[in-house]
């Protein structure tokens, strides 16, 4: 007996050696490469190295001595953060303004790995050394100081990071030394896979942000390159192009100068916020304002609800009908439970959102990060008709007119049927109705015309079922005393935009709190999965109005 717990205590010892370490989820890491512009060519000025929150730290990929700095450890990122000697980096202002812009748990951190004058081909692990071996002297001078391989040191100091962190991107600025090799976008998802093969990263939830070159509104020698960068989107899907226009150059017209790497590096950082979910707001406490990169992908350890499918019968109708069901992980019979009723858009069924818009894939995972209260969410067939099908000419005359019919099924047997069939809560103020589309004119037309049904209301992109002004809402005094909650959200690029903009125009006009919510997109469920991630976040809790505008058009502006 003794000899095996003494072998238990040494197999736990062995284990915790050789897996010892626990990743900080609120330590973001970010993995960059490229040429000179990446390694920093401005000089470094007594305000870039001032005021530097120890929250963003970089991680030495060279010896610094000088500095006394050690390959593979954290520092404050205090500049220089490429080698010992080289210059400012727009990584210096992306870090700066990612920490000012996230919550004070989260810390940021930086490796940078460039080599001033290469191409692309240098950071390809299966072929560099060829190119190396034809690379100039002092090239090779540059390159030596990563041990003759660039690559190798990136991936060495990014497995270091991930002991302590999770990798949240891979920023990248090079193609001056490849203008005009229209293979470039190519050449870079090589480099852009190897990575996330050898890091075992989720390529759907690590992007790729890539910089212009020298733009030529600064008269840029390789300025002609951005349209070749402008490509690289559509070889890798999560990637994206940071934007040179109006950063400053210096007198070479290949570099930015310090003002120049300073805006840019906030623009980087800008565009990483906004995948995140946050926005720059001047100071102001964080806050999430849209959906994050993977927030509708399922995720390891985090518990599922449950999906069933039902009948019930229909007096309005004359007919049974389907209705789907989600019930949140652990679900407890002996519990009672808010309801959110989940409508679908004209070409869709009860089926539509959970096709397209994973939402017990995204409520799961808000569960998990303690973000929504527990609900059951109810998503019906808004075709009140007996053939309810989404077949044929779903814009026929008697399809159109169920969708008007459905107000009665709703309210006098579905409603009665889910509170008779699961143990949820009666009173209006948790019970809520949302949809997309002709499901969001859906909402708006009930929601608002049944105020001792529903207290919280949500319309995705609203289509021109909508009612408008005192059809819609004849009494908003009565609306502003009795909703908890009004959201109304569309794409800044969408057709149907203008039915969201009167609903909200008249809500304005007569004062009553709602949230209109515009960001970048079209009529689709990119728009629509966004919209029910952050409307469900107000479900069922006691919301002040006063942060409403907070979540308005106003409070961030469209992706250009």
């Amino acid at each position: 007996m003794k000899s095996l717990i003494k072998f238990s205590v040494f197999a736990i010892f062995f284990l915790t050696v050789q897996t010892g370490y626990s990743q900080d989820p609120n330590f973001h890491i970010y993995l960059s490469f490229g040429q000179s512009n990446m390694e920093g060519y401005a000089k470094i000025e007594p305000q870039d190295k001032v005021d530097v929150d120890p929250r963003f730290q970089v991680l030495a990929a060279v010896n610094c001595p000088e500095l006394g700095r050690e390959m593979g450890k954290w520092y404050t990122a205090v500049p220089p953060l490429c080698r010992c000697t080289t210059g400012l980096t727009p990584m210096d202002y992306f870090g700066r303004t990612m920490v000012a812009n996230l919550p004070e748990k989260v810390k940021v951190g930086i490796i940078n790995v460039a080599v001033g004058g290469c191409k692309i081909e240098l950071f390809d692990k299966n072929n560099f050394g060829s190119y190396v071996a034809g690379s100039p002297d002092w090239l090779k001078n540059l390159i030596k100081q990563y041990d003759g391989n660039p690559y190798g040191r990136l991936l060495e100091m990014a497995k270091i990071a991930q002991k302590k962190g999770t990798i949240k991107g891979i920023l990248l600025h090079q193609g001056e030394s490849n203008t005009s090799d229209t293979l470039w976008p190519k050449k870079v998802k090589i480099v852009y896979d190897n990575l996330i093969k050898d890091l075992e990263l989720d390529p759907k939830k690590v992007p790729l942000l890539s910089g212009e070159t020298v733009n030529e509104d600064q008269n840029g020698k390789c300025g002609s390159m951005n349209k070749i960068i402008a490509k690289l989107p559509q070889v890798i899907p999560n990637s994206y192009v940071i934007s040179s226009k109006g950063c400053k150059a210096e007198a070479d017209f290949l570099h930015f100068n310090a003002d120049g790497y300073r805006e840019l590096g906030k623009r980087y950082a800008d565009k990483m916020l906004s995948l995140l979910g946050y926005a720059i707001f001047e100071g102001k406490e964080p806050f999430i304002v849209r959906a994050p990169l993977g927030f509708d992908e399922v995720k390891a350890k985090v518990k599922e609800g449950k999906i069933e499918t039902l009948s019930y019968d229909s007096k309005t109708v004359g007919s049974t009908r389907k209705v789907t069901v989600y019930t949140p992980p652990g679900f407890d019979k002996n519990k009672k439970y808010p309801v959110l009723y989940l409508l679908h858009g004209i070409g869709g069924d009860e089926k539509e959102w959970l096709n397209g818009g994973n939402p017990n894939v995204i409520l799961d995972n808000l569960y998990a990060e303690a973000k929504v209260a527990p609900m059951i969410v109810v998503m019906p067939n808004g075709r009140a008709m007996k053939d309810d099908s989404a077949t044929g000419d779903v814009m026929a005359a008697d399809k159109v007119k169920a969708f008007t019919v459905f107000e009665k099924d709703l309210l006098n047997d579905l409603i009665p049927f889910i509170q008779n069939k699961y143990p949820v809560l009666k009173d209006r103020e948790h019970r809520a109705i949302a949809g997309l589309s002709m499901g969001g004119g859906q909402s708006l037309n009930f929601g608002l015309n049944n105020l001792d049904t529903f207290a919280c209301i949500g319309a995705f992109s609203a289509a021109p079922n909508t009612k408008v002004g005192q059809d819609l809402l004849a009494k908003p005094e009565e609306a502003t005393k009795k909703l908890k909650l009004l959201w109304i959200s569309c794409g800044d690029k969408d057709w149907l935009i203008e039915n969201s903009i009167k609903t909200h125009d008249y809500l304005a006009k007569n004062k009553v709190p709602h949230i209109y919510y515009i960001e970048p997109g079209v009529h689709d469920f990119k728009v629509w999965k966004n919209g029910l991630y952050m409307f469900s976040q107000f479900l069922f809790k006691e919301v002040n109005p006063s942060v409403f505008q907070k979540y308005s058009i106003s409070a961030f502006t469209a992706e250009k």
